[in-house]
């Protein structure tokens, strides 16, 4: 069925993904820019919430909380072992076990009061005083409340200001009841886990217990405990028993609370600095997309555009960006590079196969002539000269497509060929020794020329297509050179603008070029050639196979002719320059 959607028909449902796609079918947002942004965000969670479990603040604040409040009721205590404490009224009597009965002792009330007006001024917080139980023998204290002589809450003379609730809305309804429960749960869950969970565990009685079994003449005499009090307020209280010599008279206990106040105020802080920081990491992913994200997207809608653009006719200017120094700069300009070569290329294949064309068709034509002249010819001379025309085109153009293969191919040969540490001098020794173990009769010999060192002297390339191209040179020099002459090949290291190089010559004894066709013989199918020469017995693309080999190794080649003492033509030199490679 088709996928369209007709008048009547309800359109199919899109994706959330999908409708955030733009008709390019890419997301109108970068995706690296969002990579650039979470990739921040999610760092900048590390470390906020690292920061807040971080648990030496809190245990520092917590510690701190718990000396303030120990020194306030250590000596709150020592002075009601002094001034409230009464003595022992008891006789030792032994009862009808033998047991000694334990003595009571008692704090004076009035003398509590008396001391709590005393220090009002200079305490703070809530202190509690506990008698100590009547007969007490040292169990778990049951119920605090039994035991409480004196409950004040101490200031420092400071008047706190607070907004009372509107009663007529509902407490469970609105934003921040949800955010402040929200950060509740957070903390619980991720901050402080557990901090609340043993807080709410601890109970006044276990304290008190902890304090009656304390041992004298410590610093820190007494127990101390993180736990909520009645309010559900979580406060640092510590309880110190009001001792005097062995007798334990009874406890104070003073507790103060703000605990969670300064640590959301220290987490406030935090989480200000959070908010400031994901605030420039937004702003820095923004102008990370400017100067990244936007650039990239650009070159790959302009690389879109050139692919379109192959399959038509019209070329497609990529954007340049002239004042980037970076690696976009780099990417802009390698891209621009490679879609010119790409167009350069596409140009040449297409004037390639337009002389392929040129080229098979002149054979073709030749032997559609000498077909049709062979039917109307009835004398045998006539008809040997235009079979042997015939002969002469299919064999013209077997060479012909045999050298079109290997020149369509050379390109991925070379792209596909490893390269190795070639020396240039034994190579050359094994091809001018297999041309002069098969030469034909009538051929020039070809000889080797120059002093070698010892040394081997090593090109970077690969020893096939290096010997293709000497091979290449070799068999234009015999072509063109006469049986009583000789092919001559130098061999010598100069150094030219690109360095050290090895330089190959191969010498001819033939007519020589024209001054204007020293260049023009290395472009394809080039077949002009000097009167007196066999026509047909090359195709044109020798040379220009050499030309792609050397400059595919980064070297060059050229042509020369000879001359003697008059000035006049007596042969042919071509050169071939390739870098050289010292052997590691």
């Amino acid at each position: 069925m088709s996928g369209r959607t007709y008048a009547g028909e309800a359109s199919p449902k899109r994706s959330f993904l999908s409708r955030l796609r733009d008709e390019t079918g890419r997301f109108p947002v970068s995706r690296l820019t969002v990579t650039i942004l979470l990739t921040q965000l999610f760092g900048l969670s590390i470390l906020l919430v690292g920061s807040m479990r971080v648990t030496q603040y809190r245990d520092g604040l917590i510690e701190a909380k718990l000396e303030g409040v120990r020194a306030q009721a250590q000596v709150i205590a020592s002075i009601m072992a002094t001034v409230a404490a009464e003595d022992a009224e008891c006789d030792i009597v032994t009862q009808e076990d033998g047991e000694v009965a334990p003595c009571e002792v008692t704090l004076n009330s009035d003398a509590v009061n008396v001391i709590f007006t005393r220090v009002w001024p200079s305490f703070e917080g809530r202190v509690r005083v506990f008698q100590t139980p009547r007969g007490y023998d040292g169990g778990p204290i049951a119920n605090a409340r039994d035991l409480l002589l004196q409950d004040q809450v101490l200031r420092t003379g400071e008047l706190e200001i607070e907004e009372l609730p509107d009663l007529t809305a509902d407490p469970g309804a609105g934003l921040s009841n949800f955010v402040d429960d929200f950060q509740q749960t957070f903390v619980d869950t991720f901050i402080d886990p557990g901090l609340r969970d043993e807080a709410s565990k601890r109970t006044l009685e276990e304290e008190l217990t902890a304090a009656f079994h304390s041992a004298a003449g410590q610093p820190d005499r007494g127990a101390s405990s993180l736990r909520y009090n009645e309010e559900g307020e979580l406060v640092a209280s510590v309880s110190v028993p009001i001792r005097k010599v062995q007798a334990i008279y009874g406890v104070v206990t003073a507790e103060i609370g703000g605990i969670e106040e300064v640590l959301a105020e220290a987490r406030g802080a935090l989480l200000n600095f959070f908010l400031i920081a994901t605030a420039v990491a937004v702003i820095l992913s923004i102008l990370l997309t400017m100067t990244i994200a936007a650039p990239i997207r650009k070159l790959a809608r302009a690389a879109d555009r050139v692919r379109d653009g192959l399959r038509g006719t019209g070329k497609v200017r990529l954007p340049e960006f002239p004042n980037r120094r970076d690696e976009i700069g780099e990417l802009s300009d390698s891209l621009r590079s490679m879609t010119h070569a790409l167009h350069d290329r596409i140009e040449v294949i297409d004037a390639f196969a337009a002389d392929v064309s040129h080229e098979l068709k002149n054979p073709l034509t030749s032997i559609r002539s000498a077909i049709e002249t062979l039917d109307l010819t009835t004398k045998p001379e006539a008809r040997e000269r235009l079979l042997g025309v015939i002969k002469n085109d299919v064999a013209r153009m077997d060479r012909l497509i045999t050298d079109i293969s290997n020149a369509s191919r050379l390109d991925a040969d070379l792209a596909r060929e490893s390269r190795e540490a070639v020396d240039i001098a034994q190579l050359l020794r094994e091809i001018v020794e297999t041309y002069n173990m098969t030469g034909k009769e009538g051929q020039p010999p070809v000889r080797l020329l120059g002093r070698y060192g010892t040394q081997p002297l090593y090109i970077f390339g690969s020893p096939s297509t290096l010997g293709q191209v000497f091979r290449n040179l070799i068999d234009n020099a015999v072509s063109f050179s006469p049986a009583d002459g000789t092919v001559r090949v130098t061999m010598e290291v100069e150094r030219d603008e690109w360095g050290p190089a090895v330089r190959v010559s191969v010498a001819d004894d033939g007519p020589g070029i024209p001054e204007d066709n020293l260049e023009s013989i290395f472009k394809r199918f080039y077949t002009k050639r000097p009167e007196g020469t066999r026509f047909g017995n090359n195709s044109g693309l020798g040379l220009a196979i050499c030309r792609q080999i050397a400059e595919s190794h980064g070297g060059r080649i050229w042509a020369e002719n000879r001359t003697n003492a008059k000035g006049e033509r007596v042969g042919a030199v071509f050169h071939v320059a390739i870098p050289l490679k010292r052997q590691p």
